[in-house]
């Protein structure tokens, strides 16, 4: 195959292995160990966890650029061009570096057939070396103990959370789960756990590689007095914190955490109040919470389980939201959609589902079923994810909001249409 553009590479990825997700770090350590990738001397941080991955990214990043650090980032899935999942002090890497990196990989690669995200991976750290970063954050593509990210020795891993999500790779109870993502502890460094459940399963790791455990409410803690939030860690507290409006408290708690990591690693890089302030006051990340306004209010959201609902749910109650919206649905078919459902079922009087272009999106036949079986008739079906959002914007009396929510798979091509009906700026 003939591979000249980045959409040629992309093609060219998904057909080297049989299977979309394959947890083994086998093949991935092979091609790395032969490919020259010069990782910083420190800061590299490995973020992982069910929900809050992309936000505690986020947070680090800014806070390490305001200390004059030259960033490094690698994230997923993207919502729109494959080029956000790498970026160098907040720039996206372009087309042409991809492709380059691209042809480094393969070119070390032999006959091992890499999956998708391997070879993405490996060409991420590639460029990042490439840009001779001074800090890597990494988020976890899925799991931990087996994800491609993994192969690197992290000064610091991160655990923002743990709930159930991905059951038939990670396991099917909170125990399991915690266990595959307590697997990027590493030997005789820094490991940050920021929730409070089965917070023994991520001693017993920690313990297992002598990684040093910082969790939230032991070593630290956030907390709310008046109208301001202040923050405790080990040695240090910031206080006066000014927490976003829109933020529910997985973001506080992603907030808690991300100090803490810099706090355990060096606290030199910690933020002056004023300086988090300024970051928070203009923090935004799409997909997450993203609000559109055009004549009607459109929120878009890739949340995509249980846990992140219910976030989602606490954030869009900020916005003194009552019955009249309308909810553009669709979801990957190993997520609970029942659980997800129910979150929202008061607060939405129609809901519009569709198929995502993608083979692992449940069909509209099995979305209607659902809403109906949990007892909701108001359900327009839409083969089509752009059909549905054409619908929605015609429809009278125009509703209060227009919730977009389910998967990336949606969300990204809800902001496509709306970039081109030139509602974004």
């Amino acid at each position: 195959m003939k591979k000249s553009s980045l959409s040629d590479w992309l093609e060219y990825q998904q057909g080297l292995n049989s299977k979309a997700i394959d947890l083994n770090l086998t093949r991935v350590e092979e091609v790395y160990s032969a490919v020259n990738i010069n990782l910083p001397k420190d800061n590299i941080f490995l973020v992982g966890g069910t929900n809050g991955k992309g936000t505690t990214v986020a947070l680090i990043e800014d806070i390490l650029i305001q200390k004059g650090l030259k960033t490094g980032v690698y994230t997923s899935p993207h919502l729109i061009n494959y080029n956000e999942r790498v970026s160098v002090n907040k720039t996206h890497v372009s087309d042409k570096e991809l492709v380059n990196a691209f042809e480094q990989i393969e070119k070390f690669r032999g006959n091992v057939p890499l999956t998708y995200f391997e070879f993405g991976t490996l060409a991420a750290f590639y460029l990042l070396a490439m840009h001779e970063c001074d800090a890597w954050i990494i988020e976890v593509g899925l799991g931990g103990r087996l994800d491609a990210t993994n192969i690197i020795q992290s000064d610091v891993s991160i655990i923002t959370n743990i709930d159930l999500d991905h059951q038939e790779f990670l396991g099917d109870s909170i125990e399991e789960i915690a266990y595959e993502k307590a697997g990027i502890a590493k030997p005789n460094r820094l490991i940050i756990y920021g929730d409070t459940v089965v917070q023994s399963i991520i001693e017993q790791q920690a313990n297992l590689v002598d990684a040093k455990l910082i969790s939230r409410d032991k070593e630290f803690s956030i907390q709310k007095k008046a109208n301001q939030f202040f923050w405790s860690g080990v040695e240090h507290t910031i206080k006066g914190i000014h927490i976003p409006h829109h933020w529910a408290q997985g973001e506080i708690n992603n907030l808690a955490t991300s100090l803490a990591a810099i706090e355990s690693y060096n606290s030199s890089l910690l933020p002056t109040t004023e300086i988090l302030n300024n970051i928070l006051k203009d923090f935004f990340i799409p997909g997450r919470f993203e609000l559109i306004k055009s004549g009607t209010n459109w929120v878009l959201d890739v949340a995509h389980n249980p846990a992140a609902a219910k976030n989602f749910r606490e954030r869009l109650s900020t916005l003194n939201i009552k019955q009249n919206n309308v909810m553009i649905f669709s979801m990957m078919k190993d997520k609970n959609l029942d659980l997800f459902i129910n979150v929202f079922k008061d607060i939405v009087s129609e809901w519009v589902v569709c198929k995502m272009n993608t083979e692992r999106s449940y069909t509209t036949l099995e979305l209607k079923n659902r809403l109906a079986g949990l007892g909701i008739d108001n359900i327009k079906v839409m083969e089509l994810t752009e059909e549905a959002f054409k619908y929605v914007e015609n429809l009278e009396p125009i509703s209060d909001n227009i919730i977009v929510s389910g998967s990336f798979e949606l969300v990204g091509p809800a902001k496509q249409y709306l970039n081109q009906k030139r509602y974004l700026q």
